[in-house]
């Protein structure tokens, strides 16, 4: 049996706290081949080597954040303090 709990479902969708995005991972999951899996997992691994808080990583995310419009960056809050919300809900089993 193969399961996604060890993986950390929200690092490879990018976003830890949405049921929805847990869900459509674990259905696609399901679907792919060992080989795939495991391409999928070296993929996403490979990736944690680069520094999230190195200066040219906080630059570049600056750089997109300005360049979006006011809009974009409510709808970008209002996801997070949903995903928050979310993730309360689930520790605390409301």
């Amino acid at each position: 049996m193969t399961t996604t709990r060890g993986f950390g479902i929200g690092f490879f969708e990018k976003k830890p706290f949405d049921k929805e995005a847990k869900r459509q991972f674990r259905e696609k999951w399901s679907k792919m081949t060992d080989n795939e899996k495991l391409d999928f997992a070296n993929e996403r691994f490979s990736n944690m080597s680069e520094d999230r808080f190195s200066v040219e990583r906080l630059d570049a995310l600056c750089k997109e954040w300005a360049k979006m419009s006011a809009t974009e960056k409510q709808a970008f809050v209002d996801e997070r303090k949903k995903a928050f919300h979310n993730r309360i809900q689930d520790i605390c089993h409301f």
